[in-house]
């Protein structure tokens, strides 16, 4: 005798044809009519912290996940008025000089220019516009936190997140960002921002 129930893989008692293993992740109506659960879908930020402040965000290590160190930045050394973030390798990847103006280049990405002319302040002292890769970005303050907006059409999409925590600074960056290149710029904002220092 055909079963109907049996081919689409429900389980019963009553149902010997059913594989209990087989089919565990829900399935949408065949004519869309009907709702179904969905599984939540994976983090879209993957997270780094500025930690290890010497004795803060001046001096401090930045790491990753599986706590591996991708970053660490040195301010006055070697040089005295410069901070420099060291990417994985060691070698500069942002030197900022802190002159009454500051100024700072990130190696292959932005031009050695004023930080204020990078992250510029919005009339209204609201918001930050950034720009980099060809593409313009607001860091805009969201209840406790400061995240990374692309400008454009529709609704503002979220690429990075900042926020302080005991002890450090969580930079919450989406793949995507870091996929176009961002993960350098985000870092080097993210510490401009939490430097204390008068970036304007």
């Amino acid at each position: 005798m055909f079963n109907p129930y049996a081919l689409g893989g429900w389980t019963a008692a009553a149902n010997l044809n059913a594989d209990s293993a087989r089919n565990t992740v829900p399935q949408p109506s065949i004519f869309g009519a009907l709702p179904y659960p969905t599984q939540d879908p994976p983090s879209m930020f993957i997270s780094f912290r500025f930690t290890s402040f010497s004795p803060s965000i001046l001096d401090c290590t930045v790491v990753g996940p599986q706590a591996k160190t991708h970053f660490h930045i040195s301010t006055d050394i070697p040089t005295p008025g410069f901070t420099t973030i060291f990417n994985a390798d060691n070698e500069p990847m942002t030197i900022i000089e802190w002159l009454p103006n500051p100024v700072l280049e990130i190696r292959g990405i932005v031009p050695k220019q004023r930080v204020s002319e990078w992250l510029v302040l919005s009339p209204a002292k609201r918001y930050r516009t950034m720009v980099a890769q060809g593409r313009t970005f607001i860091w805009a303050p969201d209840g406790e936190s400061i995240c990374l907006y692309a400008l454009g059409l529709g609704v503002p999409q979220t690429h990075a997140r900042l926020t302080r925590e005991d002890g450090a600074v969580a930079l919450e960056i989406t793949a995507e960002a870091i996929r176009i290149g961002l993960l350098p710029v985000c870092v080097t904002a993210a510490f401009l921002l939490q430097s204390g220092r008068n970036i304007d």
